[in-house]
């Protein structure tokens, strides 16, 4: 993920999609996965506090 807005999204947004980036779907994610392998829990929003993105 080096974008926000990957040209394929850019292309869909052209195009009058709704679309959701990359980044919105991994911090959904993460709390399964760490819940799943053991590592504890986390809320989306926690995660999204902590982050340091930088496009």
């Amino acid at each position: 993920m080096k974008s926000e807005y990957t040209p394929f999204l850019e292309a869909a947004i052209a195009r009058g999609c709704k679309v959701q980036v990359g980044t919105d779907m991994l911090f959904e994610m993460i709390p399964a996965y760490l819940e799943f392998f053991g590592f504890g829990t986390a809320t989306p929003e926690a995660l999204r506090a902590v982050a340091r993105l930088k496009y």
